[in-house]
């Protein structure tokens, strides 16, 4: 994997994290030292709230995709909320509309272990 390959993978990892800020700056030290330089630079209440927006758009993709999460998300709304935050951490954002995003939750729902 190249210098580039692997500073993407840091930052979509990081934006995923239960601590954003944390996971970009641990994950920094396998990059060459111009690259983790500019991961130092890195405002950590941005790398937050960049993260807070991604997480934003993927909850709003999914109830917008799946009538079932929907109405999951309005009887139980800490419950939904909690299981959200638990796929959101442990699938990559990679749907880019809400049929995607319904998909993948989908498949995560019904695989073991979720």
């Amino acid at each position: 994997m190249n210098d580039l390959a692997r500073l993407e993978s840091l930052l979509a990892d990081a934006l995923v994290a239960a601590d954003p800020a944390g996971e970009l700056r641990r994950g920094a030290g396998t990059l060459p030292p111009e690259l983790r330089a500019a991961v130092a630079a890195a405002d950590p209440d941005g790398v937050r709230m960049t993260a807070l927006l991604v997480a934003r758009l993927r909850f709003e993709r999914l109830v917008q995709g799946s009538r079932e999460a929907g109405a999951w998300f309005d009887r139980d709304p800490k419950g939904f909320t909690e299981e959200f935050r638990r796929y959101h951490r442990a699938v990559p954002p990679t749907a880019h509309d809400p049929a995607g995003e319904a998909e993948l939750f989908s498949r995560w729902t019904r695989a073991p272990g979720a």
